[in-house]
Parts: C-alpha cells; sequence; structure tokens
C-alpha cells in the first residue's frame, strides 16, 4: 500500500448501521482490520437490535479503536447513520472523511479500500460504491427495485447514478453537520442524503464494486413497498400538490367556460385559461413552497416562478386555441387535460432543478 495512504487511514472514520446481526458482521471488521488497517476508526451503531444478538456487539465493544453506540429501540438506518456522525464531529472533530458500510457482508474490504482511494485522490468528492445490476445473479427485488429508483432520480434531478441504494459511501467531514439534519430515519434517508448532495452542487464519484448479495439479500430489512414510498415522498407530495392545483384550474376553467362562452365565443377559451390559471398558479406556488420543496421565500424563487407560470400558461392558452382553431370539439377540458399534462412534466423537472433550487454552492461545506 502507498505510504503516503497508508499515513492518512487513521483520520477515515468507518461507520456501520446493524440491526439483528450475526457473525458477518465480526468477519467484516476482522477483514477491514486485516486488509485496510489495524487501527482505523471504526463506529458501529446497534439501532435496538435483539437481546440474542447483543453478544457480537460486546465482543467488538472491547476491540481496540471500535466504538460500539447503542439504540434502545430499532429507528432506522437513516437514525443510526445520523446517531454515528454525532459522534464523529464530538470525538473525532479532525477527521478527514466518513466511510458507510453494511455489516451484512455486502460491502467487502478491497471496495472499502477502493472507495477510500478513490476519496484520497480527489478529496471535497462525495464517493458512491456502485454495483452492476444487470446481471442475472442478481435477486429480483434488488435488481428492479434499483433500477427503477435510479430511472426515477435520474428523471426527477439529473443526477446520472447506476445504483442510488448503496450503502457503500465517502462523505467529507465537512458534510456530516449538514447530514444530521436532513429528514429521514430509514432507508429514504439514504435517498434525500443524495438529493442534497445534488442540491448543494457537492461533486459525486460512483466507483465500481463487486455486486454481493449472501442468501438471495433474505437478511435485508428493506421493505420494497414501505420504505419506497418513503423514498419517493417528495415526488409524491409533488404530485399530490400538482393534482390540487389541477382541481382548482379545471373546476375554475369549466365555470369560466360556461360563463363566457355565449358572451365573449371569440376569446372565451383564452380568457378561461387566463383566469384559472392564475389561481391555480398562486395556489401551487404557496403549496410547492410550504408543503413538497419546503424552500424558504425568496426573491428569485418567486421570480422564477412567476416567468415559469407565464411560459406555462401562454404555452396552455395558445396550444389550446390552436387545437380548436384547427379542428373543432366540444369537450374543451378533456383537450386541455391532456395539453397541461405535457406541460406538467416538464414543468416538474424546471421547479425541482431550478425555481426551488438552493443557490447556496459547495464552497460553504469544504470548512472545517
Amino acid at each position: 500500500m502507498n505510504k503516503d495512504i497508508k499515513d492518512q487511514l487513521d483520520d477515515i472514520v468507518i461507520v456501520i448501521p446493524s440491526y439483528n446481526p450475526d457473525k458477518k458482521l465480526l468477519e467484516l471488521i476482522k477483514n477491514i482490520r486485516r486488509i485496510i488497517s489495524l487501527t482505523i476508526p471504526i463506529v458501529i451503531v446497534d439501532d435496538g437490535s435483539e437481546s440474542e444478538t447483543e453478544k457480537y456487539f460486546v465482543q467488538l465493544h472491547a476491540e481496540s479503536n471500535c466504538t460500539v453506540l447503542s439504540h434502545s429501540e430499532n429507528e432506522g438506518k437513516g437514525k443510526a447513520l445520523k446517531t454515528a456522525f454525532h459522534y464523529i464531529l464530538n470525538h473525532h472533530p479532525t477527521c478527514n472523511a466518513t466511510v458507510t458500510v453494511d455489516g451484512d457482508g455486502q460491502h467487502t474490504p478491497e471496495d472499502i479500500m477502493k472507495c477510500i482511494k478513490a476519496y484520497l485522490y480527489k478529496k471535497h468528492t462525495v464517493i458512491l460504491g456502485s454495483r452492476n445490476f444487470n446481471k442475472e445473479t442478481i435477486p429480483i427485488r434488488s435488481r428492479l427495485g434499483n433500477i427503477f429508483t435510479r430511472k426515477l432520480i435520474s428523471n426527477m434531478n439529473n443526477l446520472q447514478l447506476t445504483d442510488t441504494q448503496t450503502g457503500l459511501r465517502v462523505l467529507p467531514f465537512s458534510t456530516l453537520k449538514y447530514l444530521i439534519d436532513i429528514k429521514g430515519n430509514r432507508y429514504e434517508y439514504e435517498m434525500n442524503m443524495l438529493l442534497f448532495f445534488k442540491e448543494k452542487d457537492i461533486p459525486i464519484k460512483e466507483v465500481p464494486i463487486e455486486t454481493v448479495y449472501i442468501e438471495n439479500n433474505d437478511s435485508s430489512h428493506f421493505n420494497p413497498l414501505v420504505d419506497s414510498v418513503k423514498i419517493y415522498a417528495l415526488f409524491l407530495k409533488y404530485c399530490t400538490s400538482a393534482a390540487a392545483s389541477f382541481l382548482v384550474d379545471i373546476s375554475l376553467f369549466s365555470l369560466l367556460v360556461y360563463i363566457f362562452e355565449n358572451r365573449i365565443p371569440s376569446y372565451y377559451i383564452i380568457l378561461a385559461t387566463i383566469v384559472a390559471r392564475l389561481a391555480s398558479g398562486c395556489f401551487n406556488y404557496l403549496t410547492n413552497t410550504r408543503f413538497v420543496f419546503r424552500a424558504k421565500k425568496s426573491t428569485s424563487s418567486v421570480q422564477r416562478y412567476i416567468l415559469l407560470f407565464f411560459i406555462q400558461m401562454a404555452a396552455s392558452a395558445i396550444i389550446l386555441q390552436l387545437v380548436f382553431t384547427i379542428a373543432s370539439y366540444e369537450t374543451e377540458w378533456l383537450i386541455k387535460i391532456l395539453i397541461d399534462l405535457i406541460i406538467f412534466c416538464i414543468s416538474f423537472y424546471v421547479q425541482k432543478n431550478w425555481v426551488f433550487k438552493n443557490n447556496i454552492k459547495n464552497k460553504a461545506f469544504f470548512k472545517k
């Protein structure tokens, strides 16, 4: 091993959240000591494990450079990581980075070392140990879950990652004090972490690692249904806000069409569209700010939203008018739904990545 790299290992802290472990946790620690370093600090969080697994934590507690933290009850992987980050901030204030590792044997010491080296060569970068999910030997729930999550996250945030659910991550020390405030106590926390890095323009680098699934991944505590709902909470809240705004828009539009159709026959569609969109736009901005993105009100976000709002309104009105000029239909509201669905998909991306984007850059995070 390069001497320069070896000298820096004591400034790296490994974090292992653990719930109901078996002997694989002991083997992992042993191999980390053998392959990576005898003295690298390791923080293990017992996340409310059952009493019969206590023997493993007792054994690890007796090891040097190994700290065991405990939750009285199971609070989730995200909460376990936050507990470890709190401890590191207070007890390892001069460390360089933190490496999160799963304790079930899915991450080999060789791959952990590979990720550490990648970080030491490119500091202030988040390193992700990325698995290959294209192999047919990967358990079907893990393969489909990751592929679906990856595509959704990419479309939502322009964040091109091959493995969004990896637990092997090297995190710059300067990010920890911000990560403990990120919402989520279970598996959704790791997804929220990625969204945070993207929002703050913190660089992310993926390092290919071995894809290991022991006993068909039966030991995983990830619940595909429950935890996926939590992971996609932001998207679901956005859809809820959009649906409510849409109901305001289409209801008011239909009412105004009924009122104006015979009174202003030449312009009733444009007028109804504008008034309905103004009302639904105000409603949508307030719900997105407070309920969806929980962003602080700022002049820039208001200006961006207004600009996007008028572009959407003009596009909806003009396209709808063109459709009725070219062809005659009696169901204005139905055509409007189809047009606005297309505009909605474009608007989601723009709002997430521009309107409500936090403009604090990564420079603030790289100061200890």
